[in-house]
C-alpha cells in the first residue's frame, strides 16, 4: 500500500491522503488543520491535537510519500500568520522525521502547481481540477490545494 500525502499549511489548510492499494481505485481522505470553533471562527489545533492528527495520518504500515508546501512570505500575511505557518512547517517535518519518513518533498506553491498542472491562483479552477481527479464531497476552496499537493506528491515521487 502507498500513501501520497499533501499538506497545505495555509490559513485554512488541510491534509489530503491518497491511498493506493494493489488492484483497487485510489481513495482520498481529507483532514482539516484548523477547527471550526463557534460557527465560522477558525481555531488552530493545539500541539497535542496536531500531534494526534499527524500520528493518525503518518504512522502507518504503508509506504509514505509526503509533500509539505513550503511557507512563502506574502505581503498581506501578518507577522503572526507567517510565524505560525513556519512553526507548523517545522513541527510537521520534525514529526515526520521522528516517524522515520524519508520521502519528504517541500516545494514552493509554484513548484507543486507546475507538477500538478494546477491553474495558478484561480481557486475555482483549482477546485474543478481537484474534483475532476477525485469525487470527494469535502473538496472545496479550503481543501483543493492539499488535494492537488497530494497529486503533485504522487507525480513527483512516481518518477
Amino acid at each position: 500500500m502507498l500513501k501520497y500525502i499533501g499538506i497545505d499549511l495555509g490559513q485554512k489548510g488541510s491534509i489530503s491522503v491518497q491511498t493506493k492499494r494493489p488492484f483497487k481505485k485510489p481513495t482520498l481522505e481529507i483532514h482539516w488543520f484548523w477547527d471550526r470553533h463557534g460557527g465560522t471562527k477558525l481555531r488552530t489545533l493545539h500541539e497535542d491535537e496536531l500531534a494526534q492528527l499527524l500520528k493518525d495520518v503518518l504512522d502507518s504500515p504503508a509506504e509514505i510519500y509526503l509533500t509539505i508546501e513550503a511557507p512563502v512570505f506574502m505581503p498581506l500575511n501578518g507577522k503572526k500568520a507567517i510565524a505560525s505557518m513556519h512553526w507548523y512547517y517545522g513541527f510537521v517535518i520534525g514529526f515526520a522525521k521522528a516517524l522515520d519518513i524519508e520521502s519528504i518533498w517541500t516545494p514552493t506553491p509554484q513548484q507543486w502547481k507546475k507538477v500538478a498542472s494546477a491553474p495558478g491562483k484561480d481557486k475555482s479552477k483549482m477546485v474543478k481540477l481537484a474534483t475532476r481527479l477525485f469525487k470527494n464531497p469535502l473538496i472545496n476552496v479550503e481543501t483543493a490545494d492539499s488535494v492537488l499537493i497530494s497529486e503533485a506528491c504522487r507525480l513527483h515521487f512516481q518518477d
